[in-house]
């Protein structure tokens, strides 16, 4: 199994086990709402360490599913880097430091782990979306519509999660559907990136097929070769596309100037 398959198999099962994982903390903890508490608050119970343990299994899969995107240099975008980089520490570091308890005081750490969380889930839509930009194929709007989802559905969250909202009530609710479709994002970008082929630059093309062709191409298949007054045969080395009309005169061949009588 070649290497680049291997890791998208092992991304794809980190993804799933880290789903599994989450799931598991929906039924063992039953006494925090999906509607209005986060996800991070499953950190805070008795069974939080399933918590970390899903965020980084799915930090680990992400670097498997993202690293083929990052290391040809063709299709490689600096920004994307960053925002993918973003996406895998910031999932790293909201395990380091976790979540206040909703009604505490805030602390350095929560403040370190709020942050984190919004980096995380900020990187991946917008690494998509630059990834998406210098790809062409019919894998690109799949990429681009999902991450504007994601994109979109993180205005309110941000909104209710940085500052006091009316949609405060139903934070947690938000948050799973932006965190769901952020995992069928990385999925997506993990998946058919085979599909998504790198844009060609029309100044740099080659021999390519839909390469440009060099200045007088057309117009020497249209016409056919220029005529040749050197006497060597069709075909042969030496001949021009464009000669000057007028021809200097040899000796013995009576052209270009008056012959002497003899």
């Amino acid at each position: 199994m070649s290497t680049p398959r291997l890791g998208r198999v092992l991304g794809l099962a980190a993804a799933a086990l880290a789903m599994v994982l989450f799931a598991l903390l929906h039924v063992l903890v039953r006494r925090l709402s999906p509607v209005a508490d986060t996800i991070s608050d499953y950190a805070l119970a008795p069974d939080g360490w399933i918590f970390d343990t899903a965020v980084l299994v799915l930090a680990a899969g992400s670097v498997c599913l993202l690293g083929p995107l990052l290391w040809r240099r063709q299709t490689a975008v600096p920004p994307a880097t960053a925002c993918y980089a973003g996406w895998c520490l910031g999932l790293v570091i909201l395990t380091v430091f976790p979540r206040d308890p909703v009604g505490a005081p805030n602390t350095m750490t929560g403040e370190i782990h709020k942050w984190a969380s919004v980096i995380a889930l900020l990187g991946l839509p917008l690494g998509a979306l630059l990834t998406a930009r210098r790809r062409c194929g019919p894998g690109v709007r799949v990429v681009a519509g999902t991450a504007t989802f994601c994109l979109v559905a993180l205005v309110p969250f941000v909104s209710a999660y940085l500052t006091s909202s009316p949609l405060k009530a139903y934070l947690g609710l938000i948050e799973r559907a932006v965190a769901l479709g952020e995992v069928v994002l990385l999925l997506l970008l993990g998946t058919i990136r085979l599909g998504l082929r790198a844009a060609t630059d029309p100044t740099t093309a080659g021999s390519t097929p839909g390469a440009s062709q060099p200045v007088g191409e057309p117009i020497r298949r249209l016409v056919g070769p220029a005529p040749d007054h050197t006497g060597r045969a069709p075909g042969t080395e030496g001949s021009t596309y464009l000669r000057p009309v007028d021809h200097p005169a040899h000796a013995g061949d009576g052209v270009g100037a008056d012959r002497e009588p003899a």
